[in-house]
C-alpha cells in the first residue's frame, strides 16, 4: 500500500502567518493614532498662523494703535471678547476689530481663554523682548494641546503650544 504525498500547510505555518499578520496590523493600528494626533496638532498650529497673520493684518491698518498713549502693548493679554456684530464700523474700529478678533481665537484654540497671558501683541526690538523702540511686531499666541501633548520639536511632553510671529510693520 502506498501513500500519497498530501500537500498543504501544517498547523505551524498557519500560525506563524496569523502571528505575522497580526504583529504588522497592531503597527499600523499604532501609527494611525499617531497619524491624527499630528493632524490635531498641524490644524491648531494653522489656526495661530491664520490668527497672528489676520491681527498682524489688523495692526498694519492702523499702525498708530499697536501703542496706546502711555507707550503700552497693543495687549500683554487675551483681550476682551465681543458679542457684537464684527462687521459694524465704528468709531472704535481698532477695538472692536481685536475683540472680535479675540473671539475668533477663543473659538478655535483650545483653552485659550485660560492662557490669556500667555497672548502678546507689542513692538520688539528683538524676539521675546517688548519695548516701543522696535520696528517690528511680535504677536504670540497660545493654547492648550490636545491629545499627548504639544508637538514641538523640543518638548513632546509639554501640554502648552505657543505660536510667535514677528513682522515689520
Amino acid at each position: 500500500m502506498t501513500h500519497a504525498k498530501s500537500g498543504g500547510f501544517s498547523l505551524l505555518e498557519v500560525l506563524v502567518t496569523i502571528l505575522l499578520t497580526a504583529v504588522g496590523i497592531l503597527g499600523m493600528v499604532a501609527m494611525q493614532g499617531k497619524a491624527i494626533q499630528y493632524t490635531q496638532d498641524s490644524v491648531e498650529r494653522t489656526h495661530a498662523a491664520m490668527l497672528a497673520n489676520e491681527l498682524l493684518e489688523i495692526i498694519r491698518a492702523t499702525p498708530s494703535s499697536l501703542l496706546s498713549a502711555d507707550g503700552s502693548p497693543l495687549f500683554d493679554s487675551l483681550p476682551a471678547s465681543t458679542s457684537d456684530v464684527c462687521l459694524n464700523i465704528d468709531t472704535k474700529l481698532i477695538e472692536t476689530q481685536v475683540a472680535c478678533w479675540a473671539t475668533k481665537a477663543r473659538a478655535l484654540l483650545p483653552g485659550a481663554d485660560s492662557l490669556g497671558e500667555n497672548f502678546v501683541s507689542c513692538i520688539s526690538t528683538e524676539p521675546g523682548v517688548c519695548d516701543d523702540n522696535g520696528a517690528a511686531v511680535e504677536i504670540r499666541l497660545a493654547w492648550n494641546a490636545t491629545g499627548e501633548g504639544c508637538l514641538t520639536a523640543g518638548d513632546v511632553e509639554n501640554s502648552l503650544c505657543t505660536f510667535t510671529f514677528r513682522s515689520q510693520i
